[in-house]
């Protein structure tokens, strides 16, 4: 199990508890003393707990709302870090890969990167290309466009027009919401431009936690049709994973589940 989903089982414990010792926890998340003491040392030094003789219990700084969406993030930190290491799988010397903008597509970027794969990476997100470019192997395009604000993406017709002249072999698609048969976003400038990733790719494939499938906005960008397949994690519950395959949409799942104690 990895580590930020034994912290959130530790919490989930002391929320139904209040107090815990450390060899009662370790029974029941069913791993060591010595690893669990660490997840409690750690959780301690976050201020989520204190340490009681032989345990601990949680501490009033944060209510249980505001304690599961802090660990829920760490969890979605992980899950798009095991999703970003799948999408680098799929990448081939000397091929010609679009990377959309977005947390699961710079995931992927970092992996490529450790794994010095020489390819040609086309990306309309500035901190995306600064990822890419610390490696010699790789040649790194950027679009043109408009910076979104607050943001490090591109967009526009400038974008459009550069990404319409492509053919390339991979690209990598975020999505803010995947619904049982589309994908959506926030905005239509955003659509627009993972529209034409899209089209410009011979697999395009979607990169998505779990916590966006069987969701909705309002700009849509695409039938599931229109992808190769979708990467996700494994806390897709197995009838939402169903419903997409029925819909014509192939599916890997990651683990996130593996020891990383």
């Amino acid at each position: 199990m990895l580590p930020a989903l034994r912290r959130a089982r530790i919490i989930e414990l002391l929320q139904r508890d209040g107090a815990a010792g450390l060899k009662e926890m370790s029974q029941a998340l069913g791993v060591s003393v010595s690893t669990l003491r660490r997840d409690v040392d750690y959780l301690c030094e976050q201020n989520y707990l204190e340490r009681t003789y032989g345990g601990a219990l949680l501490t009033n700084r944060l209510s249980g709302r505001e304690l599961e969406r802090e660990i829920a993030s760490e969890v979605e930190s992980v899950a798009k870090g095991v999703i970003g290491q799948r999408a680098a799988d799929l990448i081939q010397p000397g091929q010609t890969v679009i990377l959309d903008s977005g947390t699961s597509t710079a995931a992927a970027a970092r992996i490529a990167r450790e794994r010095g794969v020489a390819f040609t990476a086309i990306t309309n997100d500035f901190t995306i290309a600064a990822i890419l470019s610390e490696s010699p192997a790789i040649t790194v395009l950027v679009t043109g466009g408009v910076v979104r604000a607050g943001t490090s993406t591109l967009l526009g017709i400038d974008t459009l027009h550069y990404i319409r002249r492509l053919r390339a072999d991979l690209a990598f698609v975020g999505t803010h919401a995947l619904s049982e048969g589309e994908m959506s976003d926030t905005s239509i400038e955003l659509a627009e431009v993972k529209r034409a990733i899209i089209a410009a790719a011979d697999r395009p494939v979607l990169l998505a936690d779990s916590s966006k499938i069987f969701s909705r906005t309002f700009c849509s960008f695409g039938r599931i049709t229109d992808m190769h397949h979708l990467i996700t994690d494994s806390r897709l519950p197995a009838d939402r994973l169903v419903v997409l395959e029925r819909n014509g949409l192939r599916v890997d799942v990651v683990p996130v589940g593996a020891d990383g104690a």
